[in-house]
C-alpha cells in the first residue's frame, strides 16, 4: 500500500522552519563568526607544509613568523603533521612565499615537506570574488528562463525561489561552522543549484501530468502532494546514494577538497527537503490566492 505524506498541508510550518535557519545561519554566520575568505578571494600566499615533529602545533608555527611575515594564520589540516600557512600580500608575493619557506627549512632542517604553494594577487582575487557571484546569479537565470519556457512563470517562481532557498542556507551554515569561502565552495553551490533543480524538475513534471487528467475532479493542492508522494522514493534513494559518495569524498578525499564536499552534503540534504517542501508548495499557494484554484 501506498504510503501518503501530507507535504503540502505542513509547508506552513516548513516555511517557518526554513526562514528560521536561514536567517539564524546567516546572522550567526555574519554577525558572530564572521565570514571568512580565502586567498581566491583575498589574495594572498599560502604554503602547506609537513612537519614530522610531534611537538609542532599551530601557535609554534605562528610564533616562527612573528615580526617577520605580518597577518600570518597557521590552520593544522588532515593529519597532526600537516598545516596551511597563510599570509596577506603586502609587496612582492614571491618574496613571502621565499620568506615563509626559508623559516620553515631552517627550522625544521630535514623534517619538513613544502607541499603546495599558491599566489594570488588581491586585484586578482577581487575578480574572481566578483566572477563567482556573476556565476551564481548567471546560473539562476538560465534556469528561471528554461523552467518558464518548459512549464508556467509561476513554476519558475517556485523554483527560483527554492535554488535561492538552498544557496543561502548552504551559505549560513558553511558560514556558521567557520570555513572559508573559495572558488571550490562557489563550484559546489553552482552543483548543489543543479542537482536540487534536477529534483524539482522531476516532481513539476508529474505535477503537470497529474494536472492534466485530476484537475478538474481533485483539488489542486491534493494533486500536488499526490505528484510529490509519487515521486518521493525515486528522490530520497537519488539524493541517499549521492549523499554517501559525497560522504566518502569529506572523509577520504584530503583537504584540498573538504570545504567542496561540506558544501555538497549540505546542499543535497537542504536541496532534496526544498524539493519536496518549498518548491512545489509556492506553486499551490499561487493558484491558491492568485487563480483562485481549490
Amino acid at each position: 500500500m501506498e504510503r501518503k505524506f501530507d507535504f503540502i498541508g505542513n509547508r506552513y510550518i516548513a516555511y517557518l522552519i526554513s526562514l528560521t535557519l536561514i536567517l539564524g545561519s546567516l546572522f550567526y554566520g555574519v554577525f558572530v563568526k564572521g565570514p571568512k575568505f580565502g586567498i581566491d578571494f583575498t589574495g594572498g600566499v599560502l604554503v602547506q607544509v609537513k612537519v614530522e615533529d610531534k611537538n609542532v602545533n599551530t601557535e609554534t608555527l605562528r610564533q616562527l613568523f612573528k615580526g617577520r611575515v605580518d597577518g600570518v594564520t597557521v590552520q593544522n589540516i588532515e593529519t597532526v603533521d600537516e598545516f596551511l600557512i597563510k599570509a596577506p600580500v603586502k609587496g612582492d608575493p614571491n618574496g613571502i612565499v621565499d620568506t615563509v619557506t626559508e623559516v620553515v627549512k631552517k627550522t625544521f632542517d630535514g623534517k619538513v615537506e613544502i607541499r603546495r604553494v599558491e599566489m594570488i594577487g588581491p586585484t586578482v582575487g577581487k575578480e574572481l570574488r566578483e566572477k563567482g557571484i556573476m556565476a551564481l546569479i548567471y546560473a539562476l537565470i538560465g534556469i528561471l528562463i528554461y523552467v518558464a519556457w518548459r512549464f508556467e512563470p509561476i513554476f519558475a517562481f517556485g523554483a527560483i525561489l527554492a535554488l535561492v532557498h538552498d544557496t543561502l542556507a548552504t551559505t549560513g551554515i558553511f558560514m556558521t561552522v567557520g570555513r572559508e569561502f573559495s572558488l571550490p565552495v562557489i563550484a559546489a553551490l553552482l552543483t548543489v543549484i543543479g542537482y536540487s533543480i534536477n529534483d524539482t524538475i522531476v516532481v513539476y513534471d508529474r505535477i503537470r501530468e497529474n494536472m492534466k487528467v485530476l484537475l478538474r475532479s481533485k483539488p489542486f493542492e491534493e494533486i500536488v502532494n499526490e505528484s510529490i508522494n509519487q515521486t518521493l522514493s525515486r528522490t530520497v534513494i537519488t539524493s541517499m546514494t549521492t549523499f554517501f559518495v559525497v560522504l566518502c569524498l569529506y572523509l577520504f578525499g584530503g583537504g584540498v577538497i573538504n570545504d567542496f564536499a561540506f558544501v555538497l552534503l549540505v546542499g543535497i540534504i537542504v536541496g532534496t527537503y526544498s524539493s519536496i517542501f518549498i518548491a512545489s508548495a509556492i506553486v499551490v499557494d499561487w493558484y491558491k490566492h492568485v487563480k483562485k484554484v481549490k
